[in-house]
């Protein structure tokens, strides 16, 4: 019996176009601690504070800002670029998952995230000798 031979081709099923993928920038971040939280500052230009997204999950914080849409026009020299942000953070048993709140000002997102009470320094009373 013989075989047809015929040129490969692609079928229309089997091509796969991406239209758009998804890319993030991570933002620049500064991590502070102090003696009841830790504060994380994300710089996030472009996005305003209705378009910022903190979900935990496990233990894992993430962030998410969508950047508004560029103005009109065809930029003539650019070294700057807008787009949307995102990073993630693994929470240690030191910080209270439940104890997250965050600020938005001038396009730096402030997360302040309380430590566990275990976590936090305390003093220790010394008693008097009986």
């Amino acid at each position: 019996m013989p075989v047809e031979q015929r040129p490969a081709r692609a079928e229309p099923s089997e091509v796969v176009r991406r239209e758009r993928q998804d890319q993030y920038f991570q933002p620049a971040t500064d991590i502070i601690e102090t003696a009841d939280a830790v504060i994380l500052k994300l710089d996030m230009p472009g996005v305003a504070k209705e378009n910022v997204d903190l979900t935990v999950d496990k233990d894992m914080l993430t962030i998410v800002g969508k950047a508004a849409p560029e103005e009109a026009g065809e930029p003539v020299y650019r070294e700057t670029y807008i787009g949307d942000y995102r990073r993630q953070f693994t929470l240690t048993a030191d910080v209270d998952p439940n104890n997250i709140t965050a600020t938005m000002n001038h396009g730096v997102l402030t997360v302040r995230i309380g430590k566990a009470e275990q976590a936090k320094p305390r003093k220790i009373q010394i008693a008097a000798a009986p």
